[in-house]
């Protein structure tokens, strides 16, 4: 588990986030925006200045991050769910003051009988 990685951080999780984008292979995934999941993992060091002094300017700031979700998921079409993911995780780890990130996309019903596909990557700062 990554929260065991990194003891001495906040673990904070933005969750259930969806999103649409066009992803997929298939001429109609690439012609249809489809909604997608994501959730984020931020690992933010314990001694951030916002333990300390309540301010937000201390820690990571959610709209910041849901701003880059979009923005990506907005960027281009995307055929793999592996290269939505790593994108998503390169313009979330520019975002200042983390340690660490965990990134995992669900791609609802990819396919007849499969309710989804889920993906995960992290990085270390």
């Amino acid at each position: 588990m990554m929260s065991e990685r990194f003891p001495d951080c906040y673990r904070i999780v933005v969750q259930s986030t969806q999103v649409e984008c066009l992803l997929g292979v298939y001429e109609h995934e690439q012609r249809q925006p489809r909604h997608i999941g994501v959730e984020v993992e931020l690992f933010v060091p314990v001694t951030a200045p916002a333990a300390r002094d309540d301010r937000l300017s201390g820690t990571v700031n959610y709209e910041a991050v849901m701003q880059a979700i979009r923005r990506t998921a907005a960027s281009r079409r995307f055929k793999l769910v592996e290269s939505l993911c790593s994108s998503l995780l390169d313009d979330i780890a520019q975002l200042p003051g983390l340690r660490a990130v965990k990134v995992t996309i669900i791609k609802p019903h990819p396919m007849p009988g499969l309710e989804s596909v889920r993906i995960e990557q992290w990085r270390a700062l």
